[in-house]
């Protein structure tokens, strides 16, 4: 796909020497056929080598990414732990203040941040909060109130999908009989929502855990390049304007790697809550 793009690692804005330009396109390999540069990669990646960026020859790219990946990995882990508090907490606070004036400002403030994008968001918190009231700084991760504006922008989607995901299926799991049951032994409601109905209820939680990290990952791009965060994010946007292909193609491979560790660690998970997929495997 990178090479179907126009334009290419050596073109810049001042035309190089045709014979420069000749030169580096053979140090690259680039002068190759796509299967003889994917077998010169594959060679070195066997051997643990992600090779050089081409853009910044004096950096390796394994290098960018030990460098990168603390800033969005951290962004990503902050904003997942605050997603699955706040969904939790709001959820079993509608569940228990069901048909008041609580669960309906609950259910309003979710449609809300379901019917806008983070690419929506971003820009009216800086602009707010970080021109118009100047409460927070806009840009880089070099002190806790640098993280505000970025969490936000990263979370309020992904919690309104599972604040509603959850309050449905705690909605879902009253309606048992064990519920019934035990309301007429009169267990208090908090006592029932947390140690029957809320258990029963993370199946579907958990499902969407995976897609939520993956969503997280690949929502931080624009995160990181709205707050000029440096990151993966940032990094990969710059790699694609570049055409850094090295850098490209590692990047790349990493977030594979990581989504598929997340994925199978989540399906884990899921085993260990729902007995009967235990039984089966």
């Amino acid at each position: 796909m990178l090479k179907a793009l126009p334009g290419g690692p050596f073109d810049e804005e001042t035309a190089l020497n045709p014979l420069v330009k000749e030169k580096l396109q053979e140090h690259w390999k680039v002068d190759q056929s796509w299967v003889g540069q994917a077998t010169s990669y594959l060679t070195s990646l066997v051997q643990g080598d992600l090779g050089v960026s081409m853009t910044r020859p004096e950096r390796t790219v394994t290098e960018i990414i030990f460098q990168g990946v603390a800033n969005t990995l951290t962004l990503n882990a902050l904003a997942l732990l605050f997603i699955l508090i706040g969904a939790f907490v709001i959820s079993l606070v509608a569940v228990r203040f069901k048909d008041t004036w609580v669960e309906h400002l609950i259910d309003q403030t979710v449609i809300a941040f379901l019917s806008l994008p983070s690419l929506f968001w971003g820009p009216l918190l800086i602009y707010f909060f970080g021109f118009y009231w100047n409460v927070f700084p806009v840009a880089f991760l070099t002190g806790p109130s640098h993280y505000v504006l970025p969490l936000l922008t990263l979370c309020l989607r992904p919690l309104a999908v599972l604040i509603r995901l959850l309050k449905n299926s705690l909605n879902e799991n009253l309606q048992q009989d064990y519920v019934r049951t035990a309301r007429a032994k009169g267990v208090k409601v908090w006592n029932i929502l947390f140690h029957h109905v809320l258990k029963n209820s993370l199946i579907p939680f958990l499902s969407y855990v995976g897609p939520l990290i993956v969503s997280l990952l690949s929502g931080s791009f624009l995160v990181e390049v709205l707050f000029a965060v440096p990151g993966l994010g940032t990094e990969f946007i710059s790699a694609l304007n570049d055409r850094d292909y090295t850098l490209i193609v590692g990047l790349t491979l990493f977030y594979g790697a990581l989504l598929v560790l997340v994925n199978s660690f989540i399906d884990v998970l899921i085993k260990i809550a729902d007995p009967r997929l235990r039984e089966e495997a």
